[in-house]
């Protein structure tokens, strides 16, 4: 199966009116936290992320020593 090739925009003018807006909305809400603000909400999120790997990750069942 031949893969798509991933056509981008030239000029903002090439980028439906919905998804400019949708940009905005979130460039506008992204930037009212501080760099600081931004690096603790990663943070956060990777050690969440880390968690739920331990907890629904896959295990390795490996049998005990056997005589």
């Amino acid at each position: 199966m031949a893969s798509k090739k991933i056509v981008y925009p030239r000029t903002i003018k090439d980028i439906p009116l919905w998804r400019r807006r949708q940009l905005k909305k979130d460039l506008l809400w992204f930037l009212r936290f501080s760099p600081v603000e931004r690096l603790e909400c990663i943070d956060r999120e990777w050690e969440e992320i880390q968690d739920f790997i331990k907890k629904f990750g896959p295990k390795n069942y490996e049998t005990g020593k056997r005589n």
